[in-house]
């Protein structure tokens, strides 16, 4: 969200205030990448309007536009012709972690006992031009969701595994075959596909929840966060009118139900989708 961006902070005031009437005993709201055009500014914008607007706790990951900060000229405009010599991803990523208080730009939470495993890409132009807006994984990354994904206890071993990650893997849901969104997809596919009780939740692509395909069963299961600013179409577009969509996921011993809701207009996005898991 950028600091002078009324019409984003409206749109996420919004959703806040239905997530809230609709779920007010919610144990997570998750913020699925592009907080921000890069600026500690966006930041501190961002965190004040939750500060003042009743939620769940917040978790988030990083997207790209949380590197923007490598295009900002000294006027504090965006110039995309040439990149900022004062910044860099790894100051990006510095303060992303400063800003929500996290060690790494990736981090582990456990909710009821239920595993919620939030990525992030770590670098971004300035390191590698190749890398353009897809996210890099290092390999201490995907190592440590390796190891969060097979060390689990017999407990756990039938319950769903929620994972997020800003850009979406390719050839996966409509929108996906645009650009390759993660520089190491092969890997962080087979790792996925190696733990079919995996929701895998991305954002990035903005396409409509309601006209396009944004869930899809795979080895382990797709779904896309959506977007509450700004919603395109088939086309790769922006909507004409004004469209706000998020998802609320309810987990129950046995199923997981994601839902998924228009902001603007207060519906559901029907139909909702159930997925079933052996939990016993």
């Amino acid at each position: 969200m950028i600091a002078s961006d009324e019409a984003a902070q409206l749109l996420l005031r919004n959703a806040l205030t239905d997530h809230r009437a609709l779920r007010p005993d919610s144990k997570l709201l998750v913020l699925n990448g592009d907080l921000t055009n890069g600026s500690e500014a966006d930041y501190r914008s961002l965190l004040a309007l939750l500060s003042r607007q009743p939620h769940a706790p917040v978790h988030a990951t990083m997207g790209n536009h949380d590197y923007y900060g490598v295009w900002r000229t000294p006027e504090g405009g965006m110039d995309t012709s040439k990149m900022n010599p004062a910044w860099s991803s790894k100051q990006a990523v510095a303060l992303f972690d400063r800003m929500w208080g996290y060690d790494k730009p990736y981090h582990e939470l456990i909710v009821e006992g239920y595993r919620f495993l939030f990525l992030s890409g770590e670098a971004y132009r300035d390191v590698n031009a190749s890398y353009a807006e897809d996210a890099f994984l290092s390999p201490e990354q995907l190592a440590w969701l390796r190891e969060r994904l097979t060390n689990r206890t017999a407990a756990d071993a039938g319950k769903p595994v929620f994972v997020f990650l800003h850009q979406p893997l390719p050839q996966t849901l409509d929108g996906t075959d645009r650009e390759l969104g993660v520089v190491q997809h092969k890997e962080l596919r087979a790792l996925l596909e190696a733990h079919p009780n995996v929701i895998f939740f991305s954002g990035h692509t903005h396409w409509n929840l309601e006209t396009t395909k944004q869930v899809k069963q795979l080895k382990f299961l797709a779904a896309s966060s959506a977007s509450i600013r700004e919603v395109w179409n088939a086309a790769n577009e922006p909507e004409t009118v004004a469209i706000s969509q998020s998802l609320v996921v309810d987990v129950y011993q046995d199923r997981v139900v994601i839902m998924r809701r228009e902001h603007t207009r207060k519906r559901w996005i029907e139909p909702s989708i159930a997925k079933g898991y052996d939990a016993s």
